[in-house]
């Protein structure tokens, strides 16, 4: 019975084996130095580094490794941002629990199995094929990392072909986001739930206008963490008008305020009203509840909503019943409660309770592809990205963002095919021992 089995495997084997082994050693060589057009492939970009720096002395723009990117960000960045972005609530217990729990999990990896160079990563998310199931997270004020802040985040995801988040607290409006994210991508909008209906209605539509398709409603930031390193140094950069370019363009708040902060005659402290309004509308302390969830339905109409922030079972449960489309489990990067569950803790409980019925979404820790590899496997159906892309962007803008990204998506290949994996299809639970 052995040896009939080794036969039957290896008749299925050999016409990927001897595809490889009937290759020219000049067409081997080639077929890693000068792919085709469109063969390309994300774990290629070490490849991509090891030559660069062989034939013409280059080496990145930043380190692949997320602690020593981290170390030069902050040394570019001046202390009040770059705290900003490290920082979480309190003594940041909970920033630590979501890298923690990446520990208790390890990856066992199989052999001996028929993978290829190339993965298969593509997903299927709300009615669009993906090349990979990874996602920009909504990260706001993104100018305090670089000028070009999310002109530069969303060209690079554009360019690949993945998701850009946009957030409510962007210091880029709709339309110049959309434009620098390119015609036909993926773009998602992130809403932090205005107070004023009025004022929710005008930035979905807006939203709905400039082609953003998914709508990610923030639920655990109704009102602010106690963030000690901002509030040691009194750093609120909404005030000062960083972060608030939605509100500010929006005609709705025009209205409201009786006058347009973006017109030439607009004085200092009519723009500074509209930097307070808009921030006071979107985290004045008054939650969100289940039952007004159907007037964002009323406006998004059948085009996806996500709920973002959720952290137990019985809230993914009643995202169920609520009727949403998706949940993304996230406790805002730590920055909202001091001594809260690591993110990845939560996963595998409430991936069974309702997998099948929602998409499930994951952020929160993640810092290199191993990491994404785990979280998939627990079930997640994708990842978004977030401190490392800000760091990226402290790195010359966008030429820092591609390389951040790219290294993810490459180690996190490389990470799918060295665990024994053809495709995502192949990763789960099975591949991870709890420690």
């Amino acid at each position: 019975m052995k040896s009939t089995t080794l036969v039957f495997c290896c008749s299925i084997y050999s016409t990927n084996l001897f595809s490889v082994y009937a290759q020219s050693a000049q067409e081997l060589i080639n077929s890693v130095l000068n792919p085709p057009p469109g063969s390309e492939h994300y774990s290629s970009y070490s490849s991509e580094i090891y030559f660069n720096h062989t034939l013409y002395n280059q080496t990145p723009v930043a380190s692949t490794n997320y602690d020593r990117l981290e170390a030069s960000a902050k040394l570019l960045l001046p202390p009040a941002a770059y705290d900003y972005a490290a920082g979480g609530a309190g003594l940041e217990k909970t920033v630590a629990a979501n890298r923690e729990a990446f520990d208790h999990w390890r990856i066992l990896p199989r052999v001996m199995r028929p993978v290829q160079p190339s993965r298969n990563l593509t997903t299927r998310l709300f009615n669009r094929t993906l090349p990979a199931p990874v996602v920009m997270a909504p990260v706001g004020v993104q100018t305090l990392f670089h000028p070009d802040g999310e002109r530069a985040t969303s060209k690079v995801f554009g360019e690949l072909g993945l998701p850009y988040t946009l957030s409510t607290a962007s210091s880029t409006g709709f339309a110049d986001v959309a434009a620098s994210n390119g015609a036909g991508n993926p773009r998602w909008y992130q809403l932090y739930w205005p107070s004023d209906d009025d004022l929710t209605r005008s930035y979905l539509e807006t939203a709905a206008a400039n082609g953003y398709e998914v709508l990610v409603v923030t639920v655990d930031t109704w009102d602010l963490g106690w963030r000690t390193r901002d509030l040691d140094r009194g750093f609120f950069p909404f005030i000062n008008g960083v972060g608030v370019q939605i509100g500010l363009e929006d005609p709705v708040a025009h209205q409201k305020l009786g006058f347009n902060p973006l017109a030439a005659n607009a004085t200092a402290e009519q723009k500074q009203t509209a930097a307070l309004y808009h921030t006071i509308t979107t985290s004045r302390g008054v939650s969100p509840v289940w039952s007004n969830l159907w007037k964002l339905r009323e406006v998004w109409g059948d085009k996806p909503i996500v709920l973002k922030g959720v952290q137990s079972v019985e809230d993914a449960k009643l995202a169920v019943e609520w009727g949403v489309d998706g949940v993304i489990l996230s406790n805002h990067g730590g920055r909202q409660i001091d001594g809260a569950i690591g993110s990845l803790d939560a996963l595998p409980a409430i991936v069974d309770a309702v997998k099948g019925k929602l998409t499930i979404g994951f952020d929160g820790g993640i810092r290199s592809g191993a990491d994404i590899f785990k979280a998939l496997a627990l079930g997640a159906d994708f990842v978004q990205l977030g401190r490392p892309i800000l760091w990226g962007l402290a790195h010359e803008g966008e030429k820092g963002v591609r390389h951040v990204l790219r290294s993810l998506l490459a180690e996190f290949e490389i990470t799918v095919g060295l665990a024994g994996c053809v495709s995502l299809q192949d990763v789960n639970r099975t591949l991870l021992v709890e420690s």
